[in-house]
């Protein structure tokens, strides 16, 4: 009876492993909406915008000067600066919300990539409080962007999945080596290798590109992804995904489309012009944008050759809102983002995050 007991026992462990690597694999991106704690980062000038009322009355016209010295007086970033109220309450109930958000997802992502934090410290936050026992053991964080361009705002990936190599930060557009379009440094992409529960490779590229009207700028960021990407294998299991600022006019005007060709990337079909759906939405002009998005090499096509044990459910791909923070309405009741407000301490992100599946070849 003993001996049955043990060979069931290892039956089931057996089991349980090959339901484990079978299982799909959940990706999303979300851009979260400048994550910052609260302390002062005296190697980043920029976070001064991020910390209390109290503390900037009690700087004075010192934080004024801080604030004037990298916004031009007047302007949304300047009045950002001098008058935000960011103390501790506001940190943890955007920490709070974001935990509740991703707690409401129908899967919780085993892959989260996550543009605009500010440290490793407010990932460790997330995952230690809000995300407590979802199983998150990758962190990565590397805070290598340059901060007087960036704002100090860099790309973090969190993971269910073990890394494979240490993480690394890939500059964009380095000082030393001027743009021909004038780009500005700007967020550093993020190259990560885990090990899939089967044990193969999945390399995640995660990226937060130059927003606005520079186009040409974008263009350039994502020929430095591009020129990573070529660098890896033909065969190899490669994901890209974060805020790709590619407007909707750039997928209009077939720009995007040039690029990711060029780039040998395949996307959602779902990527396509001004109209609902998108994960962003620009209520100027009343337009969506799917600014975030998820891409992947042709190894995990369903539709190609591969060798690959994984393929990418390109068709699985769409916003996740499922939470009341992370919508508003207007007075027609049509619904957008809902951007955190320190005021209130309500809303989520002007973003909505984007999913992806991938799903065992045989």
């Amino acid at each position: 009876m003993k001996s049955l007991f043990l060979c069931t026992t290892i039956l089931g462990m057996t089991i349980k492993v090959a339901l484990a690597a079978n299982a799909p694999v959940t990706i999303v991106s979300y851009n979260v909406q400048n994550l910052f704690d609260t302390v002062d980062d005296k190697s980043n000038p920029r976070d001064d915008t991020y910390l209390s009322k109290e503390e900037k009355e009690a700087r004075g016209k010192e934080h004024e000067a801080v604030c004037e010295s990298y916004d031009e007086k007047g302007s949304h970033y300047y009045k950002q600066c001098i008058e935000l109220n960011w103390g501790e309450e506001s940190y943890a109930k955007k920490l709070a919300t974001l935990g509740a958000v991703i707690r409401s997802f129908p899967e919780t992502p085993d892959i989260l990539v996550l543009p605009e934090t500010e440290n490793k410290l407010v990932l460790d936050d997330l995952i230690n409080k809000a995300l407590k026992g979802l199983d998150y053991k990758s962190v990565i964080q590397l805070d290598t962007s340059d901060n007087e361009q960036n704002r100090g705002i860099d790309v973090g990936i969190i993971s269910r999945l073990p890394l494979k190599t240490p993480p690394e930060a890939i500059t964009v557009f380095p000082k030393d080596k001027p743009n021909p379009n004038n780009c500005k440094p700007t967020r550093d992409i993020v190259k990560a290798e885990f090990e899939m529960p089967d044990g193969e490779t999945m390399y995640v590229f995660g990226v937060h590109f130059p927003s606005g009207a520079a186009y040409e700028c974008r263009k350039d960021a994502m020929q430095v992804l591009n020129d990573e990407r070529a660098k890896l294998p033909e065969d190899a299991n490669i994901v890209a995904a974060g805020d790709f600022n590619f407007t909707c006019v750039d997928v209009q005007n077939g720009e995007f489309q040039a690029l990711a060709r060029k780039g040998r990337w395949s996307y959602p079909p779902e990527i396509v012009g001004c109209a609902a759906p998108g994960s962003a939405f620009y209520y100027k002009d009343q337009s969506w944008s799917f600014l975030d998005m998820i891409m992947v090499s042709g190894a995990l096509r369903p539709d190609r050759d591969s060798n690959s044990t994984w393929f990418a459910d390109l068709g699985s791909f769409h916003t996740v809102v499922t939470h009341p923070s992370q919508y508003a309405q207007d007075a027609r009741n049509r619904v957008r983002p809902k951007r955190f407000n320190p005021d209130n301490n309500q809303g989520a992100s002007d973003h909505w995050p984007v999913l992806m599946r991938f799903l065992k070849r045989f």
